[in-house]
């Protein structure tokens, strides 16, 4: 296991033509403030909460730490070597 499969991710990002640069851009916490807060109002029913980028390039959600785990564990293994 590779911490938070930075490189696996990397490589799908790359592979979509998605450069770091423009990640970067759309997750400027600036930009983003207000999306940021208007999301932790209306959460959703898990208690996490999500919200589009300002560019609407990405959707951001939170996770718990039981779903942080049981991706690390039993989804990403197979989804990086399905791609």
């Amino acid at each position: 296991m590779e911490g938070y499969f930075i490189h696996n991710f990397a490589a799908l990002r790359e592979a979509d033509g998605i450069s770091t640069e423009s990640v970067l851009a759309s997750l400027d916490a600036e930009m983003n403030r207000s999306r940021v807060f208007k999301a932790g109002e209306a959460s959703g029913a898990s208690g996490s909460f999500f919200f589009f980028s300002h560019d609407n390039n990405f959707i951001i959600k939170t996770i718990s730490v039981e779903e942080k785990k049981f991706f690390i564990k039993n989804v990403a293994p197979k989804y990086f070597k399905y791609f």
